[in-house]
């Protein structure tokens, strides 16, 4: 029983430490709060990013969409395909939302006179 308790207790660990979330949370409650500090959470989003590809891990799942849409926000349409094509690459999961994603980034938003009520 102490051997299994012992075992689990190690996979649990393990599994903890698979992804580096970095400042993630702290900095999205910050977002929540004030939205007008999307570049604090943009910030953390992009240090997530860079420190995991430079230590060859995996990108936690919804990093690289949350930073395009950030980026979709501020009009960086371009800059926030590639955000959402690498979410799809490294989540393969994410396919249908991320292609929608691409699409909305790609054709812009709707001028108001053609939006439907």
């Amino acid at each position: 029983m102490v051997a299994s308790l012992l075992m689990f207790g190690g996979c649990v660990a393990q599994h903890a430490a698979k992804y580096d979330w970095g400042s993630y949370n702290p900095s999205l409650y910050t977002y929540y709060k004030d939205p007008g500090k999307a570049s604090e959470l943009m910030t953390s989003l992009q240090t997530i990013i860079n420190s995991t590809n430079a230590g060859h891990g995996a990108v936690p799942p919804g990093i690289y969409a949350e930073y395009g849409y950030l980026q979709l926000q501020q009009g960086k349409s371009q800059e926030a395909v590639a955000s959402f094509q690498a979410e799809e690459q490294h989540w393969p999961e994410s396919k249908a939302f991320m292609d929608r994603m691409i699409q909305v980034a790609s054709t812009g938003p709707k001028p108001a006179s053609t939006q439907e009520h």
